[in-house]
């Protein structure tokens, strides 16, 4: 291993570790006493946040007994915030594989400068993950400050829940800007390789042997970095594609909630709670689909590199490790995955946004002709009545 073990975890996941373990989502040792402990707290404040929700403080924003729809979009979105949280909470303290994540992360650190003389540039992994930090406590700060606004049971119930899946889902983003850099290094390295090739081509064969090693060495770590992505996915399995559907239910509900206050004349801070929630959410899925497709970007720059090398294709081991390569960067693409369901890009973003507004149109059609069949229904009750 590297002589200074631990700086890529330092400049990456570090705090983010770090706030978990004070918010209560992770336990401060893997022993059995602070697991069980972390575990009470989960169901103590799912709990909580029932009875918080169950206070029946719906005076804001709909008629609970009798709007039927409304309530059923309410309900919905209080079961899948309660089921993410208990989800996240129960991955983080016994099904948590954080150790071996950054242990292997490490390792293709000191190979890659062990191997290939490519540093991993830590200053340009701290740009990455500075604004991913900066990000989080910002939306924090605003979730925070509209709740208080609000100062009602109906959005104090959702406070640390919705922070509880905002931190884990900014915590795969941060992975997603390690396995960028990791991938950008790699990419150098590719590039120095070629140029290495290039003025090695008449030298002694020992000197070209040790040249031709080296591309090996890179399809090994290439390896390790695609085993990186399936050991992360693995660490989200059931948080991430849970969290995605949450999201898109809300970011689907959020901006019905909003019409129907319009309608009615509710309140205007819950409008802007509901405004500044769709922002938060939306904000907080572009980041990781950006950062993953980029990924998948440097991945194919990478394979284009190998594709069309001429130099010395007469060498058999040449031409055989240059297969073996292109065949591994064929076969292990460089995406990310929610429990192997759907991919996460750019691409998911645009199906993700387009679903959430047909819904939106649905919900807000559904409604409206809900209330016309009410309205009309009431004055054909009011024009049979005779006087007497």
């Amino acid at each position: 291993m590297d002589q200074v073990a631990g700086e890529l975890h330092a400049a990456s996941l570090s705090r983010m570790r770090r706030a978990m373990k004070y918010f209560g989502m992770l336990p401060f040792s893997n022993h059995l006493i602070p697991k069980l402990l972390c575990n009470l707290w989960l169901i103590v404040s799912i709990v909580i946040s029932t009875q918080f929700r169950f206070t029946f403080d719906y005076d804001f924003t709909y008629d609970f007994m009798n709007d039927t729809f409304s309530r059923t979009i309410d309900l919905s979105d209080f079961v899948g915030l309660s089921t993410a949280q208990f989800i996240i909470g129960m991955e983080l303290i016994w099904w948590n594989h954080y150790k071996e994540i950054d242990s292997h992360l490490e390792e293709i650190r000191y190979k890659l400068k062990a191997h290939l003389g490519q540093n991993v540039n830590l200053q340009r992994l701290r740009g990455y993950c500075k604004p991913i930090y900066v990000s989080l406590l910002i939306r924090c700060f605003l979730f925070v400050s509209v709740t208080v606004w609000n100062s009602r049971a109906l959005t104090y119930y959702a406070l640390y829940s919705e922070l509880v899946t905002l931190m884990r889902f900014s915590e795969f983003t941060l992975y997603c800007a390690v396995i960028l850099a990791m991938y950008q290094e790699l990419l150098l390295a590719g590039r120095n390789l070629l140029e290495e090739l290039q003025q090695t081509q008449y030298e002694p064969w020992a000197v070209r042997h040790f040249t031709i090693k080296k591309l090996e060495r890179m399809q090994q770590i290439h390896g390790l970095l695609w085993q990186a992505i399936r050991r992360v996915e693995h660490n989200f399995k059931l948080s991430l594609i849970t969290i995605l559907v949450k999201f898109f239910v809300d970011t689907s509900a959020l901006p019905y909630w909003m019409y129907l206050g319009i309608v009615q004349n509710s309140d205007i801070t819950i409008q802007f709670y509901c405004a500044t929630d769709e922002c938060i959410k939306l904000v907080e899925i572009m980041v990781p689909c950006w950062i993953c497709t980029r990924c998948d970007v440097l991945q194919r720059r990478f394979r284009s590199l190998f594709y069309t090398v001429t130099t010395d294709r007469r060498n058999r081991q040449l031409n055989a490790a240059l297969n073996r390569l292109c065949m591994q960067l064929g076969q292990e693409k460089c995406r990310f995955s929610a429990a192997g369901l759907v991919e996460i890009s750019t691409e998911m973003l645009g199906k993700f946004i387009f679903g959430m507004v047909s819904y939106i149109v649905i919900c807000i059609q559904f409604s409206m002709n809900l209330m016309a069949s009410k309205l009309k229904k009431h004055a054909e009750n009011f024009t049979t009545i005779e006087p007497k």
